[in-house]
């Protein structure tokens, strides 16, 4: 591996802490990814690559919210479109019984990140496509900005868990930072659709609803320039409306302006404010509710920190999302293997593709293989997978934990 990490080995010791000692053992916790092991080990070339364990589908690449950091603008302005009804349900299909007949011990897709590049439920189709994914034994998660979760609270009740994209904790920091008009009343919709899902879930004793602690409503709260200061306002709010927990994380620069164009940075000051923020709001942490601020995947400043050599997550993970142009066959998607780098054509692996089989028989080929070799680990953005790569570099290939020692 000839490739040097794009940054220090190891983020300063002064990062904030993420969340109390006793609930080391969450969501947000990489350490989970250790249980993968060996799965990941079978990723080498010229062999049959397992298929990943989660993977994300986008519904739509359209929003009716215009956030200011928006991860996704590129493909709401160069891909505007939806996936058909049926290329929806051919996915959640395919997903459960893929590598059937190939010898794992495990085949098939184990859980579904439903997300976008814009809103998944503008995407009418969104709601029957959780139920089937639900009924096929797949675990679903759904990232939402809330606006629309009135119109489908039962299927969002089957998901395991429903991250709620709020980021603010008034209504006039969520219009400032989401370019909505004030008249639309959004922050009011979204939180009284919040306290309906929770209540719903519960009362149904729906997965959504178990008592699980990490299953439930989270109030997501992506960390920018205006918004700091509401953390614990958030956190408060989050915990009187039902949520099982909130969730932190700053904003990052997005993939198309890493090497140029708008960066998004944080002062001392913001990064000091969010210490105070986090401590005040880690107060309202006990057994029914956890306040997570993740921040590992960044470094002290809250900038890029992908100290890893080379991209092995897009062998773990990949993006299904909507179609090319207005030219596209009705039925097309797009096979993408990065959340982060959504609408980059260098790492598609497949476009315009009506046959969801053709998803294993490219998985793990010479174009998968020729995408890893191309990847410049520093023109990436923050990697929402960094800890994915550290593992298979540190544990796999190095096997720096001699993890067989348990």
């Amino acid at each position: 591996m000839s490739q040097k990490a794009a940054v220090p080995e190891t983020a300063s010791s002064s990062a904030p802490a993420e969340w109390r000692a006793a609930k080391r053992w969450n969501p947000f916790n990489s350490y989970k990814l250790l249980a993968h092991v060996a799965r990941w080990r079978q990723i080498a070339r010229g062999f049959v690559i397992p298929p990943p364990v989660l993977i994300t589908v986008d519904p739509a690449n359209a929003c009716n919210f215009d956030c200011a950091w928006c991860n996704a603008k590129y493909v709401r302005e160069q891909r505007n479109f939806m996936l058909s009804h049926k290329t929806l349900s051919d996915i959640a299909r395919f997903l459960p019984r893929w590598g059937e007949g190939s010898g794992y011990a495990e085949p098939g897709v184990k859980a579904i990140c439903v997300a976008g590049g814009g809103e998944p439920l503008l995407n009418k189709a969104t709601p029957s496509f959780i139920e089937e994914v639900c009924s096929n034994g797949v675990e679903v998660g759904v990232v939402t900005n809330g606006s629309l979760m009135h119109e489908c609270v039962e299927a969002l009740s089957r998901c395991t868990w429903v991250g709620v994209s709020v980021d603010a904790g008034s209504a006039g920091t969520l219009n400032k930072q989401k370019g909505l008009d004030p008249s639309r009343q959004e922050f009011g919709r979204i939180v009284d659709n919040i306290a309906r899902l929770a209540d719903y879930a519960k009362s149904h004793s729906a997965q959504l609803g178990k008592p699980h602690p990490s299953y439930g409503v989270s109030y997501k709260y992506l960390l920018y320039k205006e918004n700091i200061g509401e953390v614990y306002q958030a956190a408060k709010l989050a915990k009187e409306i039902g949520c099982k927990s909130i969730h932190y994380r700053p904003a990052g620069t997005t993939w198309n302006n890493v090497t140029g164009g708008e960066q998004i940075t944080f002062s001392d000051g913001d990064i000091a404010l969010f210490n105070e923020q986090i401590a005040l709001a880690q107060e309202l942490d006990d057994e029914t509710f956890s306040v997570f601020g993740v921040t590992h995947k960044f470094d002290s400043q809250f900038g890029i920190f992908n100290a890893f050599e080379r991209c092995h997550a897009i062998f773990m993970t990949a993006v299904v999302s909507p179609p090319l142009t207005r030219e596209s066959p009705k039925d097309a998607f797009v096979l993408g293997l990065c959340c982060d780098r959504r609408g980059d054509a260098a790492l598609e692996l497949l476009q315009d593709c009506t046959d969801v089989e053709q998803i294993e028989k490219a998985w793990g080929g010479e174009r998968h293989w020729a995408v890893h070799d191309a990847i410049q680990v520093r023109r990436c953005p923050r990697c929402t997978y960094q800890p994915h790569n550290q593992i298979y570099e540190q544990v796999i290939l190095n096997d720096s934990m001699t993890y067989k020692f348990i």
